[in-house]
Formats: C-alpha cells, structure tokens, sequence
C-alpha cells in the first residue's frame, strides 16, 4: 500500500514538472538571435586571410617564373615573400577561428604570367594600391572593438605588405646585370621579411630569435 502510495505521489510530482515546463515554454519570449561582437573585424580578418592567400599562390608562380629566367635574386625574392604571404595568412586565419569564425581559402585564383621584371612592377602596384585603400582602417576597427590580438595579427599583415614594396623596389632599382647574390629570411612567428644582411638578433615586430628565421639563399 505504502509503495503504490508513493509511486502514486512521484508521477504526480513528474506530471506538474512537466506541466509547469510546458506552460514556461508556450508563454516565454523568443530568444533574439545576437550577432557576433567581433562581426567587422572576422570581416577583416577573412579579406586578409584571401587576400594573403591569392598573393602567396602567385608569387611562387612569379618564382618559378623567374627561375626559368635564371633570375635567382627575384627567385629567392618571390619564395621568401610567398612563404611570409602564407605564415601571416595562417595567423590571421587562427584569430577566425578564435573569434568563433570559420576561414575557407579561396577555390579559384586567376594566376598572372609574363616576365620578371613585368611581374615585379605588377606586384608593386597591386601592393601598393592594396595598402593605400585599407589605410589602416582594418586595425582601427580591432582596436575600437578592443580586440588587442586581432590587431596585432593584422598589424604584422600590414607590415608584411610594406616589406614587399619596399624590397621589390630595391631589388627594381638596381641593375640587372649585377650579380645575383640576394639573399632573404623570413620571422616563422610574424612573417616578418628581412634581407639576411641586416638581421637582427631578434624580430622587432614579435621577438623571435634570428635562429629560427627561414633563410631563402
């Protein structure tokens, strides 16, 4: 008697659970999806991500390129700034995927032939042009948003880019027919591109011991 008293008391207890879950249900409001905070700067981070991406794809072209050419400079040049392309490509896209974001590499990039010297100026131009139009204003938004970290991802991107006009135009500027002795590392952490005769111990973007630098000779 004492046990079916009881099991008569549980099914009540679960039946007005279940009701009481079930008048909450019906009479609360809808939850309001909320978009992400960081919705502009996972934006940014993404056109990075492609744009470094497309960039890394053509310059190894460029390279092979150049090396048909015999040009071993602007080889080494074009793989050093390929592989620094794909490092900063990767830290961004790591900052997506901390954000909560998804990165899917570009499907279908349109690659440019021609010769070195073509490909040389080509390259300046769309770099510089690149650099001009965002201005900055990808790093601003992080950091009015206060996400320190993607701004510094897209920081070492920006300076990635200068490195390249600004090693593409010394190598442009000098003459042809001089040796071909250049020699290039790039910062495994930042991307950071250097000529070998000017490393410094360490990165001065992020601290990273020349030793580990990857050297294109």
């Amino acid at each position: 008697m004492k046990l079916r008293l009881g099991l008569i008391l549980l099914l009540f207890v679960a039946s007005a659970g279940i009701l009481v879950w079930l008048y909450y249900a019906a009479t609360r409001e809808p939850r309001s999806p909320k978009g992400s905070p960081w919705a502009e700067t996972l934006a940014d981070l993404d056109a990075c991500c492609r744009r470094k991406h497309v960039k890394s794809v053509q310059y190894d072209h460029f390279a092979d390129i150049a090396a048909d050419e015999k040009r071993h400079t602007a080889e080494r040049l074009f793989r050093a700034m390929a592989f620094s392309e794909r490092l900063q490509e990767n830290n961004c896209a790591t900052a997506i995927l901390r954000l909560g974001g998804h990165y899917t590499p570009p499907g279908k990039i349109v690659i440019f032939g021609g010769t070195t010297d073509g490909n040389i100026e080509r390259s300046i131009a769309y770099e510089r042009q690149a650099y001009a139009g965002r201005g900055g204003a990808d790093i601003r938004r992080a950091m009015e948003r206060g996400n320190r970290y993607a701004a510094r991802m897209l920081t070492w991107a920006a300076a990635g880019d200068m490195r390249n006009i600004v090693l593409m135009g010394h190598y442009r500027q000098e003459d042809r027919n001089a040796p071909d002795t250049g020699r290039f590392a790039v910062c495994p952490n930042c991307g950071s591109l250097y000529t070998s005769e000017y490393v410094d111990c360490y990165c001065p973007a992020c601290l990273t011991g020349s030793d580990r630098f990857v050297k294109f000779e």
